[in-house]
C-alpha cells in the first residue's frame, strides 16, 4: 500500500483535513493531528472547521467515507470487533441498521431481549416477531409491555431478558 493509499482527504472538508487508515485525523494548515473525544454513546468525534463553523464528526464515518466503498449506500458503519475507539479501516464495515443490530447481538455488544405471550408461553426473540405471528402490531405490544395498555389481540405480553442466552 503507497502512501498515497494511507491517507485521504477527509470527505467535505478537502484540502483542510486529511484522514489515515489508522483514523487518525490531520489538520492540512498545521499538519498536527487532532485529539478526538468520546461522545456519550463511547464513539469518537472530532471538530472540525470550515468557512469559520465548526461541526463535530464521528471519526468511524469519516474513515468509511473517505477508504471503504459503500455501492449500496447502507447508512451504518459497523466496528467489526465491537471496540467503538478502534477506527481503523480494516475494523470497519458499511451496513444496515438491520445488519449493525444483528452484529451487536453475535458478538456479545447487546444482551437479547425476547417477547413471550402470557396466555400460551410462546416466545419470540422480537417484538416484530411477535406482532408478524399474530398479526398484530409491534407498537401496541411495545405498550401492553411497558404497562401501557393490557391486551393486543386478546393477549398479554412480557419481556424476557437476556433472551436466547
Amino acid at each position: 500500500m503507497t502512501e498515497k493509499d494511507c491517507i485521504r482527504d477527509v470527505i467535505g472538508y478537502e484540502g483542510l483535513y486529511t484522514v489515515n487508515v489508522l483514523g487518525e485525523i490531520y489538520s492540512v494548515k498545521s499538519k498536527k493531528k487532532l485529539s478526538p473525544c468520546v461522545n456519550r454513546f463511547g464513539y469518537m468525534n472530532v471538530c472540525l472547521y470550515k468557512n469559520g463553523k465548526q461541526k463535530t464528526e464521528k471519526v468511524h464515518r469519516i474513515v468509511a467515507s473517505a477508504f471503504i466503498p459503500n455501492p449500496l449506500n447502507k447508512t451504518q458503519v459497523n466496528h467489526i470487533d465491537g471496540n467503538k475507539k478502534n477506527n481503523c479501516v480494516w475494523n470497519l464495515e458499511w451496513n444496515y441498521c438491520s445488519e449493525n443490530a444483528r452484529h451487536a447481538f453475535a458478538v456479545g455488544l447487546r444482551n437479547g431481549v425476547g417477547v413471550r405471550i402470557v396466555e400460551t408461553g410462546q416466545e419470540f426473540s422480537s417484538i416484530s416477531e411477535c406482532a408478524r405471528s399474530i398479526n398484530g402490531s409491534d407498537a401496541n405490544i411495545g405498550k401492553c409491555i411497558t404497562g401501557e395498555r393490557d391486551t393486543h389481540k386478546g393477549f398479554h405480553f412480557e419481556r424476557i431478558e437476556n433472551y436466547g442466552n
